[in-house]
């Protein structure tokens, strides 16, 4: 009797941790076409049996180029949707056993450009004002050029702010690429910028800047 409970016991641990497991599989093949249009839920789900035979998870998108998983683990995967954009899908852990969903997608162009949007486990959209205060130009420079005269010439020549967004370990990071925009002048500026990523971590409710 004693090992049958045993058995049991161990066949419902092994259950729970396979759900958890799939957890972010799941979510993937019911992600709404919308986020990703030129993949239908068909393609989402080759490019898993892709990563789990240990093949290259390469398919045919809708624009009739190539798509490419590159990362899929329990929280998080990454996929390049064409040869200039990229698309990563992260899970950040709420209370009562729940998953907040960041889709990041990010153009590149020479330079990278990322936008942000949250959801729930039901794909229902979260205000991600509520969640993040994005970093602004002031935060990525050192902090001798905040005093400095030419200030106002380096936000003039970077009226559009780029930059990229990535998942890091339990959080974001985001690094400026405006520069990168700017052109023959990004190497006036590139001294006045921090070499290192402004990193934010998750506390359970919303990100904050470490």
């Amino acid at each position: 009797m004693m090992k049958k409970l045993f058995v049991l016991f161990s066949l419902s641990v092994f259950t729970i941790c396979a759900v958890e497991a799939e957890d972010l599989r799941t979510l993937f093949i019911n992600m709404p076409d919308s986020i990703m249009p030129t993949l239908t839920g068909s393609e989402r789900m080759d490019f898993l049996d892709f990563m789990d035979s240990g093949m290259r998870a390469r398919v045919r998108n809708k624009l009739g180029g190539e798509s490419e998983m590159t990362v899929f683990s329990e929280s998080s995967l990454t996929v390049n949707t064409s040869q200039s954009g990229r698309l990563e899908m992260v899970l950040f852990p709420l209370r009562k056993g729940k998953n907040m969903i960041c889709i990041i997608k990010t153009v590149i162009a020479g330079y990278e450009d990322s936008r942000l949007s949250f959801y729930d486990e039901n794909w229902t959209p979260i205000d991600g004002k509520k969640l993040i205060e994005l970093p602004v130009l002031d935060d990525y420079l050192v902090k001798d050029v905040l005093k400095s005269d030419s200030l106002d010439v380096l936000k003039k020549q970077s009226l559009l702010r780029l930059q990229s967004a990535t998942a890091g370990d339990g959080g974001l990071e985001f690094r400026y690429t405006s520069l990168d925009y700017i052109g023959e002048d990004a190497d006036r500026f590139r001294s006045w910028f921090k070499s290192d990523p402004i990193v934010y971590f998750w506390n359970g409710k919303r990100f904050k800047r470490k």
